[in-house]
C-alpha cells in the first residue's frame, strides 16, 4: 500500500502486546524505516519512483516530522488514538467515496506545494507514529493525479529518512520499544518485499480500493477499540521507557 505498515503495527502494538501508545509509535517508525527501505526497490525497478518529486516531499516531511514527534510528547495517549483513528477515516471515506481517475504518473504541484505537503505528511507521521503515507498517498492521487503505483512508490522513499529522524526523536524521550524489536523487523523486511511485489501484479484501481478498506478498518480499531497498555502522562517518567 505504500504506507510502511505504521498504520496497521501501532493497532497491533497497543491491542495484542498491551505496549503503551506512545513507545507504539516509536517503535512503529523504527519499524516502517526497514520495510520501506526494502520494498522500495521494486518499485524502482519497475519504473515507479519519481525521485524529484520525493525529494521536494522530503524536504517539507524532515522538519514535519520533528514537530509532529515534539507535539505528540505533549499529548495525551487518547487522544493521539482518536486523532490517529480520525485523520486515516476522512481519508479512507475519501477515497471510497469518489475514487480517482488512472493517473499520469506526473506531478502537477509547483515544488513550494509539494514541500508543504511533505511537511503535512511528516507532521502527521511524527504525530501518531506512522510512515505518513496515509496522508500522503491520497494527496499524490487524488490532488495531483499521479497514479497509485507512483504514489506508492514515492511514498515509501519518502517513508525512509522520515522515519530516521523521527525515531531518533522518540529514542531520545524513550519512547522505542527494544523487547522482540529485531525479529519485528526481519518479519516486516520480509512482508514489505511481498507485497511491494504482489502490488506490480494488482491493477491500480483495485489498490487503491483496498487502501481505502484498510484505512476504514484501523480507523474504526483505534477510535472505538478498547484502550491498553497506556500510562496516565502524570504517572509516566521523564526518561526511560514508559
Amino acid at each position: 500500500m505504500g504506507v510502511g505498515g505504521g498504520i496497521v503495527l501501532v493497532p497491533l502494538l497497543v491491542h495484542a502486546l498491551h505496549m503503551a501508545q506512545h513507545e507504539a509509535q516509536g517503535t512503529s517508525l523504527a519499524f516502517v524505516i526497514v520495510t520501506a527501505l526494502v520494498a522500495v526497490v521494486p518499485y524502482y525497478g519497475h519504473e515507479k519512483l519519481d525521485l524529484a518529486l520525493a525529494l521536494w516531499l522530503t524536504l517539507g516531511a524532515l522538519p514535519g516530522v520533528l514537530l509532529g514527534s515534539r507535539l505528540a510528547d505533549r499529548t495525551s495517549a487518547a487522544r493521539l488514538r482518536i486523532a490517529f483513528g480520525a485523520v486515516i477515516l476522512v481519508t479512507a471515506i475519501r477515497l471510497l467515496a469518489a475514487p480517482p481517475q488512472a493517473g499520469s504518473g506526473a506531478a502537477l504541484w509547483p515544488a513550494l506545494l509539494n514541500v508543504l505537503a511533505g511537511f503535512l505528511a511528516g507532521t502527521l507521521a511524527g504525530y501518531v507514529g506512522i510512515g505518513g503515507g496515509t496522508v500522503l498517498v491520497p494527496i499524490l492521487v487524488l490532488g495531483q493525479n499521479v497514479d497509485q503505483h507512483t504514489a506508492q512508490g514515492v511514498s515509501l522513499l519518502m517513508i525512509v529518512p522520515v522515519g530516521i529522524v523521527g525515531v531518533a526523536s522518540y529514542a531520545r524521550r524513550g519512547r522505542i520499544g527494544h523487547q522482540g524489536l529485531p525479529m519485528l523487523l526481519a518479519g516486516g523486511a520480509i512482508g514489505a518485499l511481498a507485497g511491494a511485489l504482489l502490488a506490480h501484479h494488482t491493477k491500480a484501481p483495485t489498490l487503491t480500493r483496498l487502501f481505502g478498506i484498510l484505512l476504514l478498518a484501523t480507523a474504526a480499531q483505534m477510535i472505538f477499540g478498547r484502550q491498553r497498555g497506556n500510562v496516565p502522562r502524570s504517572a509516566e517518567p521523564s526518561g526511560g521507557i514508559s
